[in-house]
């Protein structure tokens, strides 16, 4: 009887380290953010500052073009791009900014640099 106690407790003494040694593992690997997800976009832009394109969308690598009613149109800008803001305004609840003539970009799609 006390070698099945022996047996079983080293068997669960066993298993517990088996078990902390992946949790110790799993935490440890940790993948470094990318350059996007790192950036905080920052609603609060001001007319005249520099702002700079960022994506949360890693894979297109694009942001889309608005025009001043705020509507979607068909063109893209590349992430990156650098602009400096004419404009700010509030249409229909989304906050853009002009970057050029007809272009407005959201402003979660900006940040200052």
């Amino acid at each position: 009887m006390k070698l099945v106690k022996v047996v079983s407790s080293l068997a669960v003494a066993i298993s517990f380290l088996g078990m902390g040694s992946q949790v110790v593992s799993a935490s440890t690997e940790i993948a470094p953010l990318g350059k996007a997800e790192e950036m905080v976009t920052n609603p609060e832009i001001k007319k005249g500052e520099k702002i700079i394109v960022i994506v949360k969308d890693t894979k297109k690598q694009t942001v889309a073009v608005y025009n001043k009613n705020a509507k979607k149109t068909h063109k893209t800008v590349k992430m990156g791009k650098k602009f400096t803001a004419k404009a700010v305004k509030r249409v229909h609840g989304k906050k853009i900014v002009k970057v050029s003539g007809n272009k407005w970009l959201n402003t979660k799609d900006v940040t200052e640099y």
